[in-house]
């Protein structure tokens, strides 16, 4: 009796060990296949083309491949002419995936639609504009009345902290140039956080940014941009 009993007992322990071996080996292969599937994801994030905007690479060191494209005309209403970006694209390796750098403003082109002259804002096309605003002769917008009066520029046209690379991490600089895109000068150089640059009143931009590790205001004239009074921002505390 006791010999039944015992084959019995071994019989189910038996059953009962192959029945978790199979739970195991089923447990190991959902593993290795999320494992697996895991790294396949991780391998194709840091190897995938990255698209990044804002950055042109001026390193001689590194292949780059380079396309151009001219942007929408922008109508500079109240006046006869247009401005056409000049958009640059690079393609180049990073550290673990082959990067795109894409939509970035590098200069302009203005049209006389009356006279159908054409010239560029810059002779070359190694600079970075970050952003190009136009200013009006009424701040507000009250009817389609509104002429653009001035053009500002926020530019970063030298690598000043040397990784090779124009972004918003080098220093920068607010210019202005003519309706049509001579006279470009800088108004602002070397600024190393800029906080804003708008038009505040129909003829005053105000201009707010930190240089020298110092925040400045600094208002100019509309239509003609000169300077009319810069101020030293103070600090607060912070307790």
């Amino acid at each position: 009796m006791w010999n039944v009993v015992t084959r019995k007992a071994n019989r189910f322990f038996r059953s009962v060990w192959r029945f978790n071996a199979i739970v195991l080996a089923g447990a190991l292969v959902v593993f290795i296949f999320l494992a697996a599937s895991l790294a396949w994801s991780l391998f194709g994030e840091t190897t995938r083309t990255r698209r990044v905007t804002n950055v042109v690479n001026v390193g001689e060191q590194e292949k780059v491949s380079e396309e151009f494209s001219l942007g929408t005309p922008y109508v500079l209403v109240g006046t006869p002419y247009v401005r056409v970006a000049l958009v640059r694209g690079q393609a180049y390796a990073g550290s673990y995936s082959l990067k795109r750098s894409e939509q970035n403003t590098v200069n302009y082109l203005f049209m006389n639609a009356s006279n159908g002259e054409v010239r560029w804002l810059f002779d070359r096309a190694n600079q970075l504009i970050i952003e190009g605003q136009v200013v009006f002769d009424k701040a507000k917008i009250t009817d389609n009345s509104r002429s653009v009066v001035g053009l500002l520029y926020v530019i970063v046209d030298r690598d000043t902290n040397g990784d090779n690379r124009l972004t918003e991490r080098d220093a920068v600089s607010v210019a202005t140039s003519d309706l049509d895109g001579t006279n470009y000068r800088k108004l602002i150089e070397g600024i190393e956080q800029l906080y804003s640059v708008h038009q505040i009143t129909d003829d005053k931009v105000l201009v707010l940014y930190q240089k020298d590790k110092q925040s400045f205001s600094q208002l100019y004239s509309l239509p003609s941009m000169q300077p009319l009074k810069q101020a030293i921002i103070p600090k607060v505390g912070l307790n």
